[in-house]
C-alpha cells in the first residue's frame, strides 16, 4: 500500500486541478444550509469542537463519543416562510476505544407544488381538477469514519462517503457521489481541525424526462432543460477551538475559515481562484448541563445593488440542555436575503 501512496496523492491533486478548471455548476448547495442546531447557533464554526453523531456532517474526525457507545441526533427546520423544510437524522457507534462509525441522512425539500401544465382542457377551458402536486427534494446519505491514531493519540482522522439523490417531481432526477477528508488535533485546551469537502469534486448526473413537459410549456417561450453533469469543486474548512474552565462554568471560543475553490462568490474575501467565508462562535456552559451559544457567519458583499454596495452577515444564537444522556438544542438565525428568521431544533440521545 505504501508504494502506491504517492501515485494516489498525485492522482487526487490532478483530479482537484482538473475539476477546478472544468466546473460547470455549483451542485448540492442544499448542503450549505448548515448542520444541526448547535452548529447553526455557533455560526457553523465548530469544526474543531463538535463531537458525537452530529460530527458526521460537519467533521467526521470529531465522531468521538466521549466514552459512550452509541449516539443519535434528529433535526427539523422550516424556512422560507415554512415553505421549505430541512430534516436530518444521524447515528454513530464506537467499535473500539479508537474507532467510530457514523451515518447521516439529510433531506431538504419543498412539497405540494402545484403542477398546472394541464390546467386547460382541449376546448381551452380551465379545469382545476387537472392540477396535480409534486415535490422538489434533495437527499444526501453520509457514511462516516473517524479514528484516533495510535502513534499520535492527539490526532484523529476521518472521512465521509456521500451519496446524493435529487429529484424534481417526475420531471428530472440526479444521482451524485463525493468524498470528504478530515483531521483534528487536540493540544491541551486547543483543538484544530481541517476538512477537505468534495475532495475529488462531487458529481451530479441529471436526467430530464422530456415527455413530462406539456406543449403549452414550450409554447409560452420556456425551454426544456437538458440532461447534464454538475460538478462541485473542493472546499477547505479550517477551524480552531479554545476551551476554558473555572469551577462549574466553562467557555469555548471558536473560529473557522471556509475556502471555496474554483469559483467566485459574494463573500467579502474573494478572487477568481477562491472565496473565503469566515465565522466565529462562543459557547458558555454550566456544569455541562446548560449551554448558551452565539455566532456570526456568512459575511457577504452584494455587488448587484445599483445605488450602493452592502455588506451583510448572519448572526445566530441558541441554547442547549443535557440531562441523563438526552439533549435538546435550539438555534435561531436570519436566513437568506429576505431576512426571515429560522428556528432549528435538535433532539439527541447517547449512552
Amino acid at each position: 500500500m505504501k508504494k502506491y501512496l504517492p501515485t494516489i496523492i498525485v492522482w487526487m491533486l490532478m483530479t482537484m486541478q482538473m475539476s477546478v478548471a472544468q466546473i460547470v455548476g455549483n451542485a448540492n448547495d442544499f448542503l450549505e444550509i448548515g448542520g444541526f442546531a448547535a452548529s447553526q447557533s455557533l455560526g457553523n464554526a465548530d469544526g474543531a469542537h463538535i463531537s458525537g453523531a452530529e460530527a458526521g456532517f460537519c467533521n467526521p474526525a470529531g465522531l468521538s463519543l466521549d466514552g459512550g457507545k452509541w449516539d443519535f441526533a434528529l433535526l427539523h427546520n422550516r424556512y422560507m416562510g415554512g415553505m421549505a423544510t430541512q430534516n436530518m437524522v444521524a447515528a454513530a457507534c464506537q467499535t473500539d476505544s479508537m474507532t467510530n462509525f457514523g451515518v447521516t441522512l439529510v433531506r431538504v425539500g419543498v412539497d405540494d407544488i402545484q403542477n398546472t401544465l394541464h390546467l386547460f382542457d382541449a376546448d381551452g377551458s380551465i379545469n382545476y381538477d387537472n392540477i396535480t402536486y409534486f415535490s422538489v427534494a434533495d437527499y444526501a446519505l453520509y457514511f462516516s469514519f473517524g479514528r484516533q491514531l495510535k502513534r499520535i493519540p492527539a490526532l484523529t482522522v476521518g472521512g465521509n462517503v456521500k451519496l446524493i439523490y435529487r429529484h424534481e417531481g417526475e420531471f428530472a432526477n440526479a444521482y451524485g457521489f463525493g468524498i470528504d477528508l478530515a483531521a483534528r488535533y487536540n493540544w491541551r485546551r486547543l483543538s484544530c481541525a481541517a476538512v477537505l469537502r468534495d475532495a475529488t469534486t462531487t458529481f451530479d448526473f441529471w436526467s430530464v424526462n422530456e415527455s413530462k413537459f406539456d406543449s403549452a410549456y414550450i409554447a409560452t417561450g420556456n425551454t426544456v432543460p437538458e440532461s447534464r453533469l454538475e460538478q462541485r469543486s473542493p472546499s477547505l474548512l479550517l477551524s480552531a477551538a479554545y476551551r476554558m474552565q473555572r469551577g462549574d462554568f466553562g467557555a469555548v471560543t471558536m473560529a473557522a475559515l471556509r475556502t471555496y475553490f474554483g469559483y467566485n462568490t459574494q463573500y467579502i474575501i474573494h478572487s477568481d481562484f477562491a472565496s473565503i467565508d469566515p465565522s466565529i462562535g462562543v459557547e458558555l456552559s454550566y456544569k455541562g448541563i446548560v449551554q448558551v451559544r452565539g455566532g456570526i457567519s456568512d459575511f457577504q458583499h452584494d455587488r448587484h445593488l445599483i445605488i450602493s454596495h452592502k455588506t451583510s452577515a448572519r448572526p445566530s444564537i441558541g441554547a442547549g440542555l443535557r440531562l441523563y444522556g438526552f439533549r435538546i438544542d435550539y438555534a435561531f438565525f436570519f436566513s437568506g436575503a429576505m431576512g426571515e428568521g429560522s428556528n432549528v431544533f435538535t433532539l439527541g440521545w447517547g449512552r
